[in-house]
């Protein structure tokens, strides 16, 4: 196995461990076909503003989510497709 195989492997390993929570997962699924702020999110999620935040970050970190400046408000967006039996990393 050559050394950009190991890497790429690492990069879905790390990808598939953040997303094994399952309020950042449910932010992806929400997210897949509407652009919600973090306050939309948190609300939906019934989860504070805070750890919301930090969710986020950590899945745009990892290259997830994308957070699009639309005005004054930073909506987010899934970069990943689910369906019933799999996962594409957009």
């Amino acid at each position: 196995m050559s050394a950009d195989e190991i890497s790429s492997q690492e990069a879905v390993f790390r990808k598939l461990k953040v997303i094994s929570n399952r309020l950042r997962f449910k932010i992806i699924e929400i997210t897949q076909e509407n652009r919600l702020n973090i306050t939309e999110l948190s609300s939906k999620l019934k989860l504070s503003y805070t750890k919301c935040a930090d969710y986020t970050t950590l899945l745009e970190k990892q290259g997830l989510i994308q957070k699009i400046r639309e005005g004054k408000e930073t909506k987010v967006r899934s970069k990943v497709r689910l369906s019933k039996d799999k996962i594409e990393f957009l």
